[in-house]
């Protein structure tokens, strides 16, 4: 039992009690306050009272009770006992108790379990620093602004967009997402800002009217500035090989707008606009490219965005917490501050059960992306009122619960659901939905049926969204992949220090999956379930490293020579 004399804030919060218990306690033990217990004299403990109608927390306050009276037991049958010794161990479980309650009281008036601001010790999540650099460079704009963009070249790039995006008549490349065009146009506007800064004279803002001004001919000579750029890139902006390979992606779609055409794609070639010089010098670039990616080392420690996927799981439980009518000081929140609760709480816990890209987060939309399945295959009618009539029961409790204050009740422990909630996705909707096609249905955990609804029904509408997404951002506007990021990123800095980025989710479950006794048919369809091959899932989603991977063999060796050490002692050799 560790003594209250060097009870530390770590200590208080792996114990579940609240620091200033712990300290007004210390200060009564180091000032006498509390009389040490004569032996064969009973030892009355006072435990909080909790307030009625909290059934489960009376149940776990009179364990605790419970728990203090066996200490006590525990030390009158032991003669040598120290009596200071006996009074910590007693009033340590008497602190316990008073957490218990002061947590049953909370719970029962619907306050939150603490504060969403960011904890100060911590810093602000977006200062925090992970990339592995001795030194942070000061980093100027050098991308050409759109601003800047004369009309000329605004013209341009709507119709490279349109090149990019949409089906042309005799292409057999497959059209982008208009997302995806627009990182290539930021891209270009980099080379051609760069040009700017590096050549001033020959290059200055008036003539930078077209793309063909950095891809002047089909030439392979026509690739200088994009090598030199990416030299530059590489060598004073420290970026790494894998910013390389989207910027040479956005160079190599620019070739093919400027200097390909119907006839480059149509032949009978090994590869679309083969014909092309620069189109092949920028590929050879591309393929040396992605090998030093394959091999490079993260630019980012990872130790400081990553989580153990029980860990992962803690949180989103944290959050299910946070879900409540009142602030940790008892003060009234808005209903913005619940629904986005909420909100937040749903993002995190349906990347617990279904972890796929962000983008599947932000484009889930009723009836389009997300369907409500009922189980008897027809279309649920008679299920549907039973459950209507359920559901009725439970929000006149919830409407109960509002007017006394209580918690607001997400029905998490309830399964037993005539439905289920499903994402599909059809090959347009998620990033390599032309290798694989049509998606299985992905279901979100029953568990998290009751905060969907209530999101739907209730909470959705206080943010005022002025879209079809089930997702929203606070100003009303449909979540972005910034949006996102951030919401991820600062949630997960404030409750456990690290900064998990949404594609982290998918690298954290596979490497956790990956280290148990999953069986090679169990990863093949989880790999299915996701969207990638099973090569991928080994190669770029697997962050064990090589001493975690070959562990087992070293255990299997291990156990092989000590069987084979016993049959030779058996034998008779020495």
């Amino acid at each position: 039992m560790k003594s209250l004399d060097g009870f530390t804030e770590a200590d208080a919060m792996a114990a579940g009690v609240p620091l200033r218990l712990a300290v007004a306690m210390r200060r009564r033990i180091a000032g006498n306050a509390v009389a040490n217990e004569q032996p064969g004299k009973q030892v009355r403990i006072d435990v909080p009272k909790v307030p009625p109608n909290t059934q489960h927390a009376s149940v776990v306050t009179n364990d605790i009770a419970q728990e203090v009276q066996e200490v006590h037991s525990n030390k009158m049958a032991e003669p040598a006992c120290s009596e200071s010794n006996e009074t910590e161990e007693i009033q340590f479980a008497t602190l316990r108790a008073k957490a218990a309650a002061t947590e049953a009281s909370r719970r029962s008036r619907g306050m939150m379990p603490r504060s969403t601001r960011p904890d100060p010790t911590r810093g602000n999540s977006q200062r925090m620093r992970v990339r592995r650099k001795s030194e942070q460079n000061v980093k100027t704009s050098y991308r050409l602004s759109e601003d800047e963009m004369s009309d000329a070249l605004r013209s341009e790039f709507k119709a490279f967009r349109r090149f990019l995006t949409v089906r042309r008549l005799g292409s057999i490349e497959a059209p982008i997402k208009e997302v995806t065009a627009r990182k290539y146009e930021d891209q270009i506007r980099g080379l051609l800002g760069w040009m700017r800064s590096e050549f001033p004279e020959e290059f200055p803002t008036e003539r930078l009217t077209s793309m063909r001004v950095a891809f002047p001919s089909l030439k392979k000579s026509a690739a200088r500035f994009s090598f030199e750029h990416l030299q530059w890139l590489s060598e004073h902006r420290k970026c790494s090989a894998a910013y390389e390979l989207v910027a040479l992606r956005s160079f190599i779609a620019a070739a093919k707008f400027l200097h390909g055409s119907d006839d480059f794609e149509s032949e009978n070639n090994e590869r679309p606009y083969a014909n092309v010089p620069l189109v092949r010098q920028l590929r050879a670039l591309n393929k040396d490219t992605g090998r030093r990616a394959s091999k490079a080392s993260p630019t980012a420690d990872i130790k400081k965005k990553w989580l153990e996927w029980g860990t992962y799981l803690q949180v989103v439980k944290m959050l299910e917490d946070e879900v409540a009518p009142r602030w940790v000081d008892g003060g009234w929140r808005s209903e913005t501050s619940i629904a986005w609760s909420v909100q937040r709480y749903l993002i995190f816990g349906i990347l617990s059960c279904v972890p796929d890209r962000q983008r599947t987060i932000r484009e889930l939309e009723v009836g389009k992306t997300l369907f409500k399945e009922f189980l008897d295959g027809d279309d649920g009618t008679e299920k549907d009122d039973r459950y209507a009539e359920e559901q009725l029961e439970q929000d006149t409790d919830l409407l109960t619960q509002e007017s006394t204050s209580k918690a607001i009740n997400l029905n998490t422990d309830r399964l037993n659901y005539p439905y289920r909630w499903v994402i599909k996705h059809g090959v347009d909707d998620y990033k390599t939905g032309k290798n694989y096609g049509e998606r299985p249905p992905m279901v979100i955990s029953p568990g998290l049926y009751g905060a969907l609804e209530e999101w739907l029904e209730v909470r959705r509408a206080h943010l005022s969204p002025t879209h079809n997404f089930l997702f929203t951002s606070k100003n009303g506007q449909p979540l972005t992949d910034v949006g996102v990021h951030g919401l991820l990123t600062s949630t997960s800095y404030r409750l456990t220090g690290k900064r998990v980025n949404p594609h982290l989710i998918r690298d954290m479950i596979i490497t956790h999956l990956r280290g148990t006794d999953a069986s090679e048919r169990q990863l093949e369809a989880l790999a299915i379930y996701m969207g990638h091959s099973l090569a991928m899932q080994k190669g770029t989603y697997d962050r064990r490293s090589k001493a975690e991977k070959v562990a087992p063999a070293v255990e299997l060796l291990s156990s092989l020579n000590s069987m084979g050490s016993g049959l030779n002692s058996h034998a008779g050799f020495a």
